[in-house]
């Protein structure tokens, strides 16, 4: 079976088995399944397919900053917004700790700003995209990657059955994470349970932005040099 399908199929099954009161901890493990997939294989130990690893095999630094055209990303944007999004959403919302992202991070990646970039416009995202730092971006994926697997062990099933409060939401807001003009992403993340971060932020979402990054890279591929 396709990868990509299999995927998506253990995909639904992770959204049962979150919700169910027995076999937690197999849960947990289908969860770190499907998170490796969509991580670099470096961070899991994992063997089997990496849709991370097959996206960016072979990219080098001009693919990964090129914007294919005005009002779209570029595929260092897409990393940068999943792996915000994983960040702030997993250890903020589910475990109610630090983000990864700080001054530290700040400074290697040579980007200043928290915001997960769901509020840049056309010009903001090509500013970025010629700004930050692509390796310290890929270092910085793999840090979070490796800490919500690290941290996820330790939810209970009723835990990931309790609602995320507002002021938790809130903080991201505080904090820059999200933007004012992304007043939306607070209202999607409002009332959510901690079990939509594990199927939502930490899975489906890097997987539905790395199947997009992997479309801009097969296109950048087909053109002749130069355009």
């Amino acid at each position: 079976m396709d990868a990509r399908k299999n995927w998506t199929q253990r995909q639904d099954q992770l959204r049962k088995a979150l919700t169910s009161k027995t076999h937690f901890d197999e849960a947990i493990e289908l969860f770190l399944s499907q998170h490796a997939a969509v991580h670099t294989a470096e961070i899991s130990g994992n063997s089997g397919w990496s849709l991370h690893d097959e996206v960016l095999a072979g990219l080098n630094d001009e693919s990964l900053r090129r914007v294919p055209r005005l009002g779209q990303n570029s595929i260092v944007w897409l990393l940068w917004h999943i792996t915000r999004i994983e960040d702030m959403t997993i250890n903020t919302l589910v475990f109610g700790q630090p983000q990864i992202w700080n001054s530290i991070w700040a400074e290697r990646l040579a980007f200043p700003l928290p915001d997960c970039g769901a509020s840049m416009d056309e010009l903001e995202v090509a500013d970025f995209s010629a700004r930050i730092c692509a390796p310290a971006l890929i270092e910085y994926r793999a840090a979070v990657g490796a800490s919500t697997r690290q941290v996820v062990s330790c939810l209970s099933a009723a835990q990931a059955r309790e609602i995320v409060l507002i002021p938790t939401v809130q903080k991201l807001v505080d904090e820059g994470s999200i933007s004012l003009k992304a007043n939306w992403l607070f209202e999607y993340y409002t009332n959510r349970t901690r079990a939509f971060f594990l199927t939502r932020t930490a899975t489906s979402h890097n997987f539905i932005h790395l199947n997009e990054a992997g479309r801009i890279a097969r296109k950048l591929a087909s053109r002749p040099p130069n355009l």
